[in-house]
């Protein structure tokens, strides 16, 4: 047998790939488009972790700013969590940026032991932020300028809702009478009746929301300053009678006048405690072994707890540059449930003749 002869190709004739004679009237079929890809087949993509949440391992007991006796052995403290100074810069925005800004966490405990017999059905927390009224050296405002007093720049929670319970509600409503003639050897009687129903379905669940609030200043309303508090509201489910968080941190931005800034923040609880019979009113949690023990307010000179980074050398942390949302790092029990829109998109088909 003789070497086969290599073709114009350079390739020898047996390793040519063969072609079928086709028949008349058929054309050679062109290449299908391909399938869309499946959403379900992609994985997810990971976000990679803040590394500025906070960290379970590093919250000790640290310095205590509020704590509280109630009746029913209920207590309730605050503890200074996470404090550290920095700045807010962001070319995002066209306000000037904020030198001197603190991130003030602060940790709630709300404890009953007889959640039965006396929970926290509500309670209102007020925290208000004061400076130095020195800082001002013009002779017009003896009092201090507004705009060298401190204010709230940012706060969290602004909104959050619990589980929701819901409750249907029927009833019916029927009334019946007789009437008749009984003195006539022929008796008659007419008996009219009626009824109605109705049906009701309501919704329930436990709510806290913040606002921040212009401080009224007792020199009158030319010295309040905006933002100087902050209020937030929470409410209980009134249908799983559940009570309010028993432990829970809330977060703040201050932006101070300057870095040395004498600041004073005070701290208000207003509990609303269920009783045998009602709740304790409001007289009787203002005696003095009811009130609020006095304790060491906040240093802001120093730094307290989980550090965040990258830091200036200079001008420390940019709280602008947080990779997660400023209400992420609040710390609530329980589970976060996020809802997400998948929006389908339609392929559209190609026929071809």
């Amino acid at each position: 047998m003789g070497v086969p002869r290599p073709a114009k190709n350079g390739l020898p004739k047996s390793n040519q790939p063969s072609q079928l004679p086709q028949r008349p009237g058929l054309s050679q079929p062109e290449p299908s488009d391909p399938l869309p890809p499946n959403p379900i087949n992609k994985q997810k993509k990971l976000t990679p972790l803040d590394p500025n949440m906070s960290n379970p391992r590093l919250l000790v007991n640290r310095p205590c700013i509020y704590e509280r006796r109630l009746p029913g052995d209920a207590y309730i403290t605050a503890h200074v969590s996470r404090l550290q100074h920095g700045f807010f810069a962001s070319e995002a925005v066209s306000d000037k940026d904020a030198d001197h800004v603190d991130f003030l966490a602060i940790s709630f405990v709300f404890h009953a032991p007889h959640t039965l017999e006396h929970r926290f059905k509500s309670a209102i927390i007020k925290a208000t932020i004061r400076g130095n009224h020195k800082i001002s050296s013009s002779p017009q405002y003896p009092h201090g300028f507004p705009p060298g007093n401190p204010r709230f720049l940012m706060h969290a929670p602004h909104l959050i809702y619990g589980h929701v319970s819901p409750e249907t509600m029927e009833w019916t409503f029927s009334l019946a009478g007789s009437l008749g003639v009984s003195e006539t050897p022929v008796s008659a009687s007419v008996i009219p009746s009626g009824s109605t129903s109705a049906r009701y379905r309501r919704y329930e669940m436990m709510r806290i929301q913040g606002s921040a609030r212009t401080l009224k200043s007792p020199c009158g309303p030319h010295y309040d300053v905006e933002a100087g508090e902050i209020v937030w509201s929470l409410e209980e489910n009134n249908l799983q009678c559940s009570g309010l968080p028993r432990e829970f941190t809330f977060v703040m931005l201050i932006q101070k006048p300057t870095a040395n800034s004498q600041l004073m923040l005070t701290i208000e609880v207003e509990p609303v405690i269920q009783a045998l019979l009602g709740r304790y009113p409001s007289w009787l949690l203002a005696f003095s072994q009811y009130q609020p023990l006095p304790r060491r307010g906040v240093d802001f000179n120093s730094e307290i707890g989980q550090r965040f980074e990258p830091v200036d050398e200079t001008r420390g942390f940019n709280f602008a540059a947080l990779e997660s949302s400023f209400d992420d790092y609040i710390a609530m029990p329980g589970r976060k449930y996020t809802r997400q829109v998948r929006n389908t998109v339609s392929n559209d088909v190609k026929l071809r003749k």
